[in-house]
């Protein structure tokens, strides 16, 4: 995923070349995350593949959060003081391409078809059972990234809790055509009686809806045509965190250390965070500072998104809140613009490197 790949990358940038594995023999064609902000945009600059991102995908400026019918307010991504003043709309499966070409054309290549069967610790070395074509061997290393997704068996394995809570209602997602009213170059946050909903052009005519509402299609705009679907998905929304961030040589990063909900993009971007930091340490000799870093970082953004989560969710006391006094919500919004898109943007929080 773009946290192991984008990890592969700075190491190499800093005269270190890893052994990345990947379990699956091809990459998900499937556009899970898709905005990369300022953060990561400047994070990999120097390497260059910010500027294949930029060229591959399209500058998100402005949010609209609406309320039956009516433009409650926007949020204006290019007022925040930055390079990059724009969330990058990207699918993931283009994002993992291009850094997989980027490293490739570096003379890494990622070991595919490759599982990790086992993990183990002593003499303060990790041991790594590997799998490939019915034959298994053994890797020996003093600094390994455990960046395997959210259902980290490697993370069971060494008994670190994976703190936090999930969310009864069901989400939906729909990656679809459509022909709509709604401005292709903006995003555009519903609130309705029954929950909330999140609609940004994907690419082309490709539009992806999200949301907790039910029957989610029915409350795009009227004038509204829908046609083909090309991914839709139900899912179950949580917020967790792991205890430990770190297990003797082995470092947590991306979805294997942190999930939460995708209010303002931050998974992806967080993740690849995490590798640039952990790549840092490491190349000044300084991991053991990777989880005093990084865990009380993600600490806050996640609580942040925890609150930010009752909003959409009509039966909360904000959530009741901005349905029942938009003409306030009014008021507010433009104030607080600015700050709501440096946070989406990144911006928020020091490395504290």
């Amino acid at each position: 995923g773009p946290t192991g790949l984008a990890a592969a990358i700075f190491l190499h940038e800093r005269g270190i070349v890893p052994l990345i594995v990947e379990k699956r023999e091809v990459r998900s064609p499937y556009s899970k995350a898709f905005g990369i902000n300022a953060r990561t945009l400047s994070l990999l600059e120097s390497s260059g593949v910010t500027n294949k991102f930029i060229e591959n995908g399209w500058k998100l400026e402005k949010l609209r959060l609406r309320r039956s019918g009516e433009v409650l307010g926007t949020i204006g991504l290019h007022e925040v003081e930055t390079d990059f003043p724009f969330m990058l709309v990207q699918g993931q499966e283009a994002s993992e391409r291009i850094l997989e070409e980027e490293l490739n054309r570096r003379g890494i290549f990622v070991e595919r078809g490759v599982e990790v069967k086992d993990t183990t610790l002593s003499g303060g070395a990790g041991h790594i059972t590997l799998l490939a074509n019915g034959s298994e061997r053994t890797v020996t290393a003093s600094q390994i990234l455990v960046a395997e997704g959210a259902a980290s068996e490697t993370r069971k394995r060494l008994g670190v809790e994976f703190e936090g809570e999930s969310y009864p209602e069901p989400w939906s997602l729909i990656d679809l055509e459509l022909e709509t009213e709604l401005d292709p170059n903006e995003a555009s946050i519903f609130m309705f009686d029954e929950g909330g909903m999140f609609v940004v052009r994907h690419t082309g005519n490709i539009w992806r809806v999200l949301g907790n509402a039910p029957n989610l299609l029915s409350h795009l705009p009227s004038s509204t045509k829908t046609g083909e679907i090309a991914w839709e998905s139900t899912f179950e929304i949580a917020n967790r965190v792991a205890k430990k961030f770190q297990v003797g040589p082995y470092y947590f990063a991306g979805d294997a250390a942190h999930v939460h909900a995708g209010i303002g993009a931050r998974g992806m971007n967080l993740g690849i965070e995490d590798a640039y930091v952990w790549a840092e340490l490491l190349g000044r000799g300084q991991l053991h500072r990777y989880e005093k870093i990084r865990r009380p970082a993600i600490k806050k953004v996640v609580g942040q998104i925890r609150r930010a989560m009752n909003v959409p969710r009509p039966q909360t006391l904000p959530g009741k809140f901005v349905r029942r006094v938009p003409w306030l919500v009014k008021r507010v919004l433009p104030h607080a613009s600015k700050k709501a898109g440096s946070w989406i943007l990144g911006l928020d929080h020091a490395l504290g490197l």
